[in-house]
């Protein structure tokens, strides 16, 4: 029987949509990174009909990390997702996670060491200390905590170089200065941290602080509270004494602390990496009326450099009631291979610091702006968090920080009864 040639269009259509693999992709990208990768999954999708990659945009934080270990208990999981490397610990132990094998990677053309080294021990130790093997994410990037400035204020308070750079400081009270410079010639507030509703910030703060006095939290993978009345007092002092004098902001959530900086009313913001493609959206569009600078967290205890950072991973999740199948896998590979091969430098300007090596080591990568203000001393700097289940996004340490740190920073309590909370909650969750 011979077809008409519209039929034979209608099935060879049919046919087509029949072969395609849908990919079901949650992340947590709400910010300026979002656009990044709402950028690169739309690419994928336009560059092939085999496979459309359906992404959703779930709560960052502790909602995400439930609704994952929700939808795996109920074996109603995405096919892949973004994780944080600091909350890998914590889904290890919940068996949120599935292991990529070297056969997973061959199916997009990857290799465990075509990404960053020490993202991959860590991962690896992670797996360790949880009594497994294997690799329970990929990693896509390091992000950190730096310092966004406005050139504009800065050289009205005289403490911006000539190189359009901040003058150098090495030590708290060089920071101190400067901030109290700024606010008496400028009457702007120095500096951005948001503290309301916002305990991550506050944490990256003072955990980078605590790191640069050789702070620790865990020895021989066991938590350590032993610097926590020497070196974590002194750094939630520092905190203290910058809100109680009024050179950071206080009780700001994250969207103010962003705005105060954007539309010119602070001097400078502290925040991650991932704040960078706000700041040139906004420039492009000229809805920035200031120059602004990037740089990496000061050293401020002699040449130690540490400042906390994390890793964003792909990931999948550990369905064991509905196990994916090798059409499905492979069209997960195929499009996580895409988003480190073709969209590693889209991503980078998201304001990360891309894993893979590959994209590491390209011109394009090298020369982007703003990007090389801060990324090469910031990759130096990186410290990540501790690798036990209560710490890293979404677990209880968190939360413990925003109860405990805030009423410090509001004057309601001193440094020391934040610390004393701080150890009684980690002594608590490590039971």
């Amino acid at each position: 029987m011979r077809l008409s040639p519209l039929l034979a269009l209608g099935l060879a259509l049919t046919s087509a949509a029949h072969a395609q693999t849908n990919v079901v992709f949650w992340d947590f990208f709400a910010g300026g990174d979002g656009a990044r990768m709402k950028q690169i999954v739309d690419n994928f999708n336009a560059s092939q009909t085999a496979i459309k990659v359906q992404r959703t945009t779930q709560t960052w934080g502790n909602p995400f990390y439930t609704k994952v270990h929700t939808a795996v208990i109920a074996g109603q999981t995405p096919d892949l997702m973004t994780y944080h490397l600091s909350a890998t610990p914590a889904g290890l132990q919940r068996k949120d996670l599935r292991a990529f094998s070297t056969a997973d990677l061959a199916l997009g053309g990857l290799k465990s060491t075509d990404f960053q080294a020490n993202l991959v021990a860590t991962l690896n130790t992670d797996a360790k200390n949880a009594g497994t093997t294997g690799l329970y994410g990929l990693p896509l990037d390091t992000h950190t905590f730096v310092v966004y400035f406005n050139k504009d204020v800065l050289k009205k308070a005289g403490v911006l170089g000539a190189n359009g750079k901040l003058l150098p400081m090495k030590s708290v009270a060089d920071l101190t200065k400067t901030l109290q410079t700024i606010k008496t010639k400028t009457g702007v507030t120095p500096l951005a941290l948001s503290s309301n509703q916002d305990s991550a910030s506050v944490w990256r703060l003072w955990y980078s602080l605590f790191l640069q006095q050789g702070g620790t939290l865990v020895k021989d993978g066991k938590l350590s509270l032993t610097d926590l009345d020497t070196k974590g007092r002194a750094a939630l002092q520092i905190m203290a004494d910058w809100s109680k004098d009024g050179l950071i902001t206080k009780n700001v959530t994250y969207p103010a602390g962003v705005a105060l900086f954007t539309a010119g009313r602070a001097a400078m913001m502290l925040n991650g990496n991932w704040e960078v493609p706000t700041m040139v959206d906004a420039k492009a569009k000229n809805q920035l009326k200031f120059d602004y600078g990037i740089m990496s967290f000061p050293a401020l205890y002699g040449t130690n450099p540490s400042t906390w950072a994390d890793s964003h991973l792909l990931a999948i999740p550990n369905n064991a009631k509905t196990v994916m199948t090798p059409e499905k896998l492979k069209a997960v590979m195929t499009f996580i291979a895409y988003v480190n091969k073709q969209g590693g430098n889209t991503w980078a300007g998201g304001g990360h610091i891309p894993s893979y090596l590959p994209t590491q080591a390209s011109a394009a990568y090298k020369g982007m702006q703003p990007n090389t203000q801060y990324s090469a001393t910031s990759a130096k700097a990186a410290r990540l968090e501790p690798t036990n289940a209560i710490f890293g996004v979404g677990g209880p340490v968190y939360d413990a920080v925003g109860v405990n740190f805030t009423p410090v920073l509001l004057g309601q309590a001193t440094a020391q009864q934040g610390i004393a909370k701080l150890k009684t909650a980690l002594q608590n969750f490590a039971k």
